[in-house]
């Protein structure tokens, strides 16, 4: 078998099964025992001139060594098993995409609801900035801009519905204009 592929090639179909048989009755599965053959004919093949024959046949050799493979295997396996239990328990992380669903769905909003105020007249983004975004009551708004709270208060309802159609263009129901004041319709 000094280099010979074709003898090693007859060799492994002639022992395989029976390396692998051998194998199994060692380690925990079949996929281990397949790996354990692998190696046992890796050596078989690294180690050729070394080989001792027993009435001509490699057999022995194979089965010793793959009983060696093989408890290599299961003492590497044993070991990695115990690393592992020593190893501290990973710390349950919560699950981030309903955050990450919410922070989109809130940057769409917000990117939805600046588009549709910009869009509103000057008037309207006057009346919502200080009703709505500042906090104004009727009273200061109507004082700090000179006209009546009942007109603070028209243009503030006409200025939320508007800003509704426009974040929900898609609704059908479209509110019947309120008809402008005769303070409303001076600039």
């Amino acid at each position: 078998m000094d280099g010979d592929g074709s003898a090693f090639a007859s060799l492994f179909l002639r022992h395989r099964d029976r390396v692998f048989v051998h194998c199994l009755r060692l380690v925990k599965t079949s996929f281990e025992a397949e790996d354990a053959t692998a190696m046992v004919f890796l050596e078989a093949w690294r180690c050729r001139s070394k080989i001792r024959l027993v009435n001509d046949s490699m057999l022995g050799w194979l089965l010793i060594t793959a009983t060696n493979v093989a408890r290599n295997k299961v003492r590497s396996t044993l070991r990695y098993e115990r690393l592992i239990r020593k190893l501290p328990q990973p710390q349950e992380v919560p699950d981030h995409s309903d955050w990450v669903v919410e922070t989109v769905d809130e940057d769409r909003r917000s990117q939805c609801l600046q588009q549709a105020y910009r869009s509103l007249g000057r008037r309207d983004q006057e009346i919502i900035a200080l009703c709505v975004l500042e906090d104004m009551s009727t009273a200061e708004v109507s004082a700090l801009l000179g006209i009546p709270t009942g007109t603070v208060k028209s243009r503030l309802s006409r200025a939320k519905q508007r800003l509704a159609q426009l974040m929900n263009p898609q609704d059908r129901f479209q509110p019947e204009p309120v008809p402008l004041s005769p303070e409303e319709e001076m600039p």
